[in-house]
Formats: C-alpha cells, sequence, structure tokens
C-alpha cells in the first residue's frame, strides 16, 4: 500500500492543476452584430475576419471571417490544424491531391496541420475558423514550394490586406 501512494499523488496534482485552470475560465457569448473586422497583409484584401475567441499569435483561437464573392485565397497551408465551419455563402475548397469541393452553409472542412489547400468564394461567404495552435500561412506553388504572398496573391488578381478596420 505505501508503493501506492507516491505514485497517485502525481496524478491528483494533474487532475487538480487541470480543474483549476478550467474553473478559471468564463462563459462567453461573442455577438458578430457590430463587430469590427479588420484585413491582414498576408491574405487577399477581399477576405477579413474577427477574432472572437483566444489569441491566434500564442496559440489556438477562434476567428468569424468574410469573403467578398469571386475572392480566392491560393493554395497555402498552415502549421496548426484548421477547422472551418461555413455559415453562409457558396465556395470550393480545393485540396492537394484531391478535386475540388462545393462547400455551402453548414458544412464542415478539416485541414490537417502543413495540409495544402485553397479556398474560393463564389457567393459572399461567412464561416468560422477554429486553429489549434498559433495561426501562419504559407503560400506555395504548383510544385509546392513556399513563395511569397505578394506573389500568390498576385497569380489571382488579388493584393494582400492592410491592418485597418471594416465592418
Amino acid at each position: 500500500m505505501r508503493h501506492r501512494l507516491p505514485s497517485v499523488i502525481p496524478i491528483v496534482l494533474i487532475a487538480g492543476f487541470a480543474m483549476a485552470q478550467q474553473s478559471e475560465q468564463q462563459p462567453q457569448l461573442v455577438k458578430a452584430e457590430g463587430a469590427k473586422f479588420v484585413s491582414s497583409p498576408v491574405m487577399p484584401e477581399c477576405v477579413s475576419f474577427v477574432i472572437q475567441h483566444g489569441d491566434p499569435k500564442a496559440g489556438s483561437s477562434i476567428s468569424l471571417l468574410k469573403f467578398a464573392s469571386g475572392c480566392t485565397v491560393p493554395m497555402h497551408w498552415h502549421s496548426a490544424n484548421e477547422h472551418l465551419m461555413f455559415v453562409s455563402g457558396t465556395g470550393q475548397i480545393e485540396m492537394k491531391g484531391e478535386q475540388p469541393h462545393t462547400w455551402k452553409a453548414g458544412d464542415y472542412v478539416f485541414n490537417p496541420g502543413r495540409h495544402q489547400h485553397q479556398l474560393s468564394c463564389a457567393s459572399g461567404c461567412t464561416l468560422h475558423r477554429f486553429v489549434d495552435g498559433p495561426i501562419d500561412i504559407h503560400y506555395v506553388d504548383a510544385a509546392g514550394n513556399e513563395i511569397t504572398a505578394e506573389k500568390a496573391l498576385a497569380e489571382f488578381g488579388e493584393r494582400p490586406g492592410g491592418a485597418m478596420a471594416k465592418n
């Protein structure tokens, strides 16, 4: 019995720490109405977003994204896993090695980290994006070689966005 006690103590301490961390979080309701959408210097200017939860520079986060009709985010990958939940509009997602798939409101897409994909919006698209780690974006050419955002976006007639607020 004496030998079991030392092995149980670390488990109890870890469980207690995890429960304490969970209890520090507070419920949160984030309204989309009135949110200040911004653009990003590494995304097309036809995409705007607002962070709804978390810190995309330091860890996991949830964002609400809006794509203008005709907008394309060229082939790219992220280090972290990405989950896309489509709220409105229609578009296509192309994943490396697969045929393009059409998506619509209510659909869900999972992109594992480092998996190349391209997203386009046919008509006014809104989606939630959950990323389970810090967010980054790496654009690639047809051969899979990493290229600059400017070069990737120029191929689609897009320009990088800025850090200006949009409504």
